[in-house]
């Protein structure tokens, strides 16, 4: 294999967490202008390696997004696993949030349960300035299928934990129908 078919599979691998440049170097045994110059030469007829600062990402072609957001509103339709309920309200609760910040509070890694909410358009991960991290918040998309105008309307922590899961349940059966 070549170089540029392991960026690939290695972007590929570490989903939307992406690369530091300086690492994907050191594997590749290359200085950083190589590796730019390498991946300035990576073609794909739906893919593409994009930088986020020090950060490299495998990504959809913009020209993919129609055919996305398709899959994204029929995915938004099936019913989400429990961890990924989980997952959902701790983001909703306490976005903006990183992956290790979830991790810590359901005490077991939620990376498949994220990589469902992201591909189901429900979350998103954010660059922010000041966090090396990507910051996990719920999109617009999560408004829409929950039936609220705005985050404000999710059932307060004051109240009952029961009441917030019922809340939570409540909407997604009503998805379902």
């Amino acid at each position: 294999m070549d170089n540029i078919g392991i960026i690939e599979s290695l972007l590929f691998t570490v989903g939307d967490e992406g690369l530091e440049a300086g690492q994907l170097a050191d594997i590749l045994k290359m200085d950083l202008d190589e590796l730019d110059q390498l991946i300035s030469t990576y073609h794909s007829k739906g893919l593409e390696i994009q930088r986020y600062g020090s950060i490299y990402m495998l990504t959809s072609k913009k020209e993919s997004a129609p055919f996305i957001e398709l899959l994204v509103n029929q995915k938004a339709n099936m019913k989400l696993s429990q961890a990924a309920m989980e997952t959902l309200s701790i983001i909703a609760y306490n976005q903006p949030l990183t992956r290790s910040d979830i991790e810590v509070t359901r005490g077991i890694n939620s990376d498949g349960a994220v990589r469902t909410l992201i591909a189901r358009g429900l979350i998103e991960a954010k660059d922010m300035e000041n966090s090396r991290s990507h910051l996990l918040m719920t999109t617009d998309l999560f408004l829409n299928v929950f039936g609220m105008k705005s985050i404000e309307e999710l059932p307060s922590t004051e109240e009952d934990n029961e009441e917030i899961e019922n809340f939570f349940s409540t909407l997604t059966e009503q998805k379902e129908k």
